[in-house]
């Protein structure tokens, strides 16, 4: 039979699958144990909780539902607790649904890091209520569009979102690979790239978190140190995606949280990420679900499941390998049609506990085991307090617009505005004098 005339039976069978979505949606916020099949200890803990009455929630005010959902900014971390929220989860195609990956690592003693930025990662970032000076260690597996592409957004809007500190950034390089590949070379044009925008805002804003600070290492090492402070040790392993590609194990308190980016599975991460509590690895869709919904070729489907990527049943596999005490898939269009096939696919390989993972999924890892909740976000939100007053540039060092630029502002603007700086300066106490006011006659 043709490949395509396998088509609507395809989507017959995804619209029949549909009706199991509730037990997928299960597997996806972690209430299912695949091994037994049965509820998992936190969803037997919730049924063994009395059923309060209705009178014992009040008629007015807020009922939050804390075990199923994390509100940011709300809970503070137990000294060993750590928290991972997922801020981007899907596809090389960004969508409204899903950002590329980015995952975001918090820990009990404050350090908080972020592993991998892609395209639409970064106001996911932005609503979690966390102050930016907060968020400035950023690790990137390899140097592809959906694992760092927010990374221009995301530091050069610091100096207008209350970050007052340099962002630190580690990448892969080196290791015979072209120099002009690295992650220093790719800064270094991404601040070219935007110098205009960096040059003209001195001296009008606080522009000191424009300051980068790169560090590239050689990514064909294995389980190699590229951080450690504060009791938390950050490795590396190569990844099988080209070259130049790594993945991530960071250790702190007797945890161990294990991220993938891309790859294939390979015998370091085999090796060195057994028993991790939390092991956040790619699951890319299976090769006819690349036909379906990509609209790939035969051979496009296969050299994108199986050459560059993890495919649903490696993914599975690789769990089996490791047997991780939580795991999670992610790198996959997680959709009530698609999740049932993944679901089916990694179960062909591994029964273990298992998340498919979405944007705001949220989970707090304990030596007592993972907690698996969706958080909400804040979709409005604004900047936070910086951690350093603000801090101007030297007027010498200001940036001045050309005088017949602003030659070309319209003069019945001038009271206007100087309404506007006599009406502030009532108002906050303040004399800041008003550049453009016309010297008296």
């Amino acid at each position: 039979m043709a490949l395509g005339s396998t088509l609507p039976s395809r989507r017959r069978l995804a619209l029949v699958l549909t009706g199991l979505a509730v037990i997928g949606a299960a597997y996806g916020v972690g209430l299912l144990d695949g091994a037994r099949g049965s509820l998992s200890r936190a969803a037997e803990a919730a049924e063994s909780r009395p059923s309060p009455a209705a009178a014992n929630f009040p008629r007015t005010g807020a009922v939050r539902d804390n075990d199923r959902f994390y509100y940011p900014g709300t809970e503070a971390l137990a000294p060993d607790e750590m928290r991972v929220t997922a801020c981007g989860s899907g596809m090389p195609l960004p969508r409204l649904s899903q950002a590329a990956p980015c995952f975001l690592v918090e820990l009990g003693n404050g350090e908080k890091f972020v592993f991998d930025i892609g395209s639409g990662s970064t106001e996911r970032l932005m609503s979690l209520q966390i102050p930016l000076d907060y968020i400035n260690k950023v690790f990137v597996g390899h140097l592809h569009m959906d694992h760092m592409g927010d990374l221009p957004a995301f530091h050069l809007y610091g100096p207008q979102n209350g970050r007052s500190e340099p962002l630190h950034v580690w990448g892969p390089g080196g290791g015979g690979s072209p120099p002009e590949w690295g992650m220093k070379a790719s800064m270094d044009h991404m601040d070219k790239m935007w110098a205009w925008m960096q040059g003209t805002l001195v001296g009008t804003i606080d522009t000191r978190s424009f300051e980068l600070h790169v560090t590239e290492f050689d990514w064909t090492k294995v389980n190699n140190v590229i951080y450690e402070e504060n009791g938390v040790v950050i490795r590396t392993i190569p990844a099988i995606h080209f070259e130049q590609s790594v993945s991530f194990i960071l250790e702190w308190k007797g945890l161990k949280f294990a991220y993938s980016s891309d790859t294939v599975p390979n015998k370091w991460w085999t090796e060195h990420t057994q028993g991790a509590d939390l092991s956040i690895h790619e699951c890319f869709f299976t090769a006819p679900m690349f036909i379906d919904w990509y609209r790939f070729t035969p051979q496009e489907a296969l050299n994108a499941s199986t050459l560059i990527h993890t495919s649903a049943q490696m993914f599975g596999k690789i769990m089996s390998l490791t047997q991780p005490k939580h795991a999670v898939a992610f790198h996959f269009s997680n959709d009530p049609d698609t999740l049932p096939l993944i679901v089916d696919a990694v179960r062909e390989t591994y029964s273990g506990p298992v998340d498919f993972a979405k944007d705001f999924m949220v989970w707090n890892v304990t030596k007592k085991g993972t907690r698996t909740r969706l958080g909400v976000a804040n979709p409005n939100r604004y900047p936070l307090p910086p951690l350093h007053e603000k801090q101007m540039a030297d007027e010498a060092e200001r940036y001045q617009t050309p005088t017949w630029v602003m030659e070309g502002l319209e003069p019945r603007m001038l009271p206007v505005i100087q309404g506007i700086y006599d009406g502030f300066n009532e108002q906050f106490g303040t004399s800041i004098p008003n550049p453009l006011q016309q010297p008296s006659e």
